[in-house]
């Protein structure tokens, strides 16, 4: 009998633990979008409803035939907005 990868399940566990990241990162980017509007911060009111959206987005990219390995979805995390919990796998 041979190890295999539930994708499903490992993809479903990721998700979790990136929405739970995700809505941390969203309470202080609304504190940060709050700032910007009464410092009447266009630029960075604008630049943090596009991060809002780009995070809201990333999900729907992560499917099944994205990755083959448990550390090719975690090279998935998308770093540059949020980071990768330790206790993630």
């Amino acid at each position: 009998m041979s190890w295999s990868l539930n994708k499903n399940k490992a993809k479903d566990l990721f998700l979790i633990t990136y929405r739970r990241e995700r809505e941390k990162k969203f309470i202080e980017l609304d504190v940060d979008f709050m700032k910007a509007i009464e410092n009447n911060d266009s630029g960075s009111q604008e630049n943090i409803t596009s991060l809002k959206n780009t995070l809201r987005d990333f999900p729907s990219t992560i499917t099944t035939s994205s990755f083959e390995t448990i550390e090719e979805l975690r090279a998935q995390w998308p770093t540059g907005s949020l980071n990768l919990p330790k206790d993630w796998y």
